[in-house]
């Protein structure tokens, strides 16, 4: 028992340990800036369902502007699903517009489109469009780049 608490202790010393100097400095100097701490991708989730499925995003960018947004999308299954992202309006719901969309295959496909990321991110809701209601299991991930 006694071994069991010992290896537990060293198992876990990692995490109760205080951050470096340098880690701690960056964090400041970020807060200290103002500027938050933000997810910038790439973004992706898996699914295995035979109904619609829907995740959320806000994407970010170190700066506003134009950048290219790539969509891939992979299943397991003999293919058929529509992956589309559609931006979240105002009101939170998901607009009718499609940013951008593919259909997921074994090989994997690929878009890009340019889009323009505001400061504060893009709000965006990954639609994975199953029509056919047959179960897939697939995945996606979404990358946002500088402009080619």
């Amino acid at each position: 028992m006694r071994l069991l608490l010992i290896a537990l202790a060293f198992a876990l010393a990692p995490a109760c340990t205080p951050p470096t100097a340098e880690t701690a400095e960056s964090g400041a100097v970020a807060a200290a800036a103002g500027t938050p701490e933000v997810d910038l991708g790439p973004y992706s989730n898996s699914w295995d369902s035979d109904e619609f499925s829907r995740f959320r995003h806000t994407l970010h960018t170190l700066e506003p502007g134009a950048r290219s947004l790539t969509l891939s999308a992979t299943t397991a299954s003999p293919g058929g699903e529509t992956v589309a992202i559609y931006p979240v309006g105002e009101g939170g719901e998901a607009e009718n517009a499609r940013v951008m969309f593919v259909v997921a295959s074994a090989r994997g496909e690929t878009e890009t489109v340019m889009t323009e990321i505001p400061a504060g991110g893009l709000e965006v809701e990954v639609v994975v469009e199953n029509a056919s209601r047959r179960r897939f299991s697939s995945a996606y991930t979404i990358s946002v780049e500088p402009r080619p």
